[in-house]
């Protein structure tokens, strides 16, 4: 037996902020939601999957870091400004990849990359 697939469980206060967070400012589509349990499941491009969930978080400060990769990453941190979320500049990491952070509304990180350089 293998592990085949991983989907990152993002701890949260408020479900329809995250889920406006994961899915206007991602583009991320919601593929369930169950609001009794404060859980929702979220679906991209090429199986990748969060699940942001009211019942695992413990604490006020709980938090995580999830890194999403992406092809096109101007456009999508235009998107999460659009969305009215504030993400930091894009940069180039001395690992090589070209990206930029921001934090969900329960103050997750969220880090997002590109293989290929930026063009700004």
């Amino acid at each position: 037996m293998s592990i085949h697939r991983i989907t990152a469980m993002v701890p949260i206060t408020d479900l329809d902020q995250a889920i406006t967070f994961y899915s206007q400012g991602l583009g991320l589509q919601v593929t369930q939601r169950k609001d009794e349990w404060g859980h929702a499941l979220l679906e991209g491009e090429r199986g990748c999957q969060v699940m942001i969930d009211r019942s695992i978080r413990t604490e006020s400060n709980a938090s995580t870091v999830v890194y999403y990769y992406t092809s096109d990453i101007e456009t999508l941190r235009d998107r999460v400004i659009a969305a009215g979320f504030e993400p930091d500049p894009i940069r180039i990491t001395f690992y090589g990849m070209t990206e930029f952070r921001v934090r969900d509304p329960d103050g997750n990180q969220v880090w997002i990359g590109a293989r290929e350089a930026s063009t700004t």
